[in-house]
């Protein structure tokens, strides 16, 4: 057996679109040769990050299917305008996958199926629940099926399933057993000898585990009164935590929004933080070094601005930064960002922008600066600024860090302007 995985991170927002396009895929892959079986594993800190896992009978098998024209069809499934991130891409060939050893328990065999039933057989004494291996032996008995299935416990013999059935029924499971590559049965009559009355008639199903077997039955009569009954409640239970563990996980990833928010906003002139500005940076330069895309700063500094706060007080200095935040917000587009960078300088970083595009920006921003009225402050407002264009090869702390030379030239130059690097 050889299991392929995959790791992908797609976009917040996307992720249960993403979801149900990895389910579709077996709509597709589920007839090609060697094809064992596809699972979806997300990350429960992470939902993001999502684990696709197909298992295929031989390594030729999947290589196969990746080189056929059904693979590259069930691409139409992912979202349109999906775009993976390449970095978080990992595709692991040639693990092989040895048979799990088969359950020991009742317990672990029915787990393997649904943990929330698991606790409710193991200790059922009204639906009978066996745990098989291929030969029959019967490994383990919950409390319904030890009444009609006694172990000889005196004796110490191992008991089989057949010591218990009619002659018909015996040979019919013995072929269920033997036959290991085939599916979960459906639900079918078993016949039991019960002592010298008459056979008595139970509803089964077997499942596979693992390389054991499960039975589970229940009189036919008792099904609607009893077992359904159960499995109504039980399901009806898990329904009920599903629903308040996805509104608490709802609740929960509000919460962390708001706190990742406000972790990277500065709360005086709504503008990002520095730390925001510290990782945004890089990230943007990489990316246009690498697309060979314009990429532009603008350093802006208020004039003047410790006598404001001499003068006329805090007060009016933080009304000059909040409604410097406004007229800056004003002027950037979606992806572009402006930080405050420390005390009175906030720094713009313009993705896409050539150095004539960022000198437009700083001229309309110096005009709305000068004409601000401000309550505590009766004097006209002015700023300075120094932009930037990143070079070839240039990193965004370099970028910077000239677009700040160009800053200090336009204040030794009077302020209120400003200077191109």
């Amino acid at each position: 057996m050889v299991t392929v995985i995959s790791r992908f991170r797609v976009r917040n927002g996307m992720e249960e679109e993403v979801r149900q396009a990895f389910l579709n895929r077996p709509r597709l892959v589920e007839k090609a040769p060697g094809f064992c079986g596809l699972d979806v594993l997300t990350d429960t800190t992470d939902p993001s990050v999502f684990l696709l896992l197909t298992r295929w009978s031989d390594e030729e098998s999947f290589r196969a299917w990746h080189r056929s024209a059904s693979h590259h069809a069930s691409h139409v499934f992912i979202p349109k305008g999906l775009k993976l991130d390449p970095a978080f891409t990992l595709l692991t060939m040639g693990h092989s996958i040895q048979p799990s050893a088969p359950a020991q328990t009742l317990r672990d065999a029915i787990a393997i199926h649904s943990d929330a039933l698991s606790e409710w057989f193991t200790n059922s004494d009204t639906v009978f629940a066996l745990l098989l291996s291929p030969d029959g032996t019967i490994c383990e008995r919950n409390p319904a099926a030890q009444r009609i299935f006694p172990a000889d416990l005196a004796g110490g013999t191992v008991s089989k399933l057949w010591d218990y059935l009619v002659c018909s029924d015996a040979e019919h499971m013995r072929i269920r057993l033997s036959e290991s590559e085939s599916a979960n049965d459906a639900s079918f009559h078993l016949n039991l000898v019960d002592g010298e009355q008459s056979p008595v008639t139970w509803d089964a199903r077997l499942l596979r585990c693992d390389g054991s077997f499960l039975l589970l039955a229940t009189e036919e009569q008792r099904r609607d009164a009893l077992f359904q009954n159960e499995i109504l409640r039980i399901t009806n239970d898990l329904s009920i935590a599903v629903r308040e563990a996805a509104q608490k996980n709802r609740e929960l990833k509000n919460a962390n929004e708001t706190i990742e928010k406000l972790a990277r906003i500065d709360g005086l002139t709504g503008l990002a933080n520095r730390r925001m500005l510290e990782e945004t940076l890089p990230r943007e330069a990489a990316r246009a070094n690498r697309l060979n895309e314009s990429l532009s700063v603008i350093f802006v500094d208020v004039d003047h601005f410790k006598p404001i706060n001499d003068e006329f007080g805090h007060k009016a200095g933080d009304q000059v930064l909040a409604q410097l935040g406004t007229i800056i917000k004003s002027q950037l587009r979606s992806y572009e960002l402006a930080a405050r960078f420390g005390g009175d300088e906030v720094v713009l970083l313009l993705p896409g922008t050539t150095r004539e595009g960022a000198i437009l920006i700083a001229e309309r921003i110096r005009e709305r600066v000068g004409i601000l009225v401000i309550p505590e402050y009766p004097r006209q407002v002015a700023v300075s600024m120094g932009i930037a264009a990143l070079g070839i090869g240039e990193t965004g702390e370099e970028l910077v860090a000239r677009a700040d030379e160009a800053l200090y030239r336009a204040k030794g130059k009077g302020g209120n302007r400003f200077e191109v690097a």
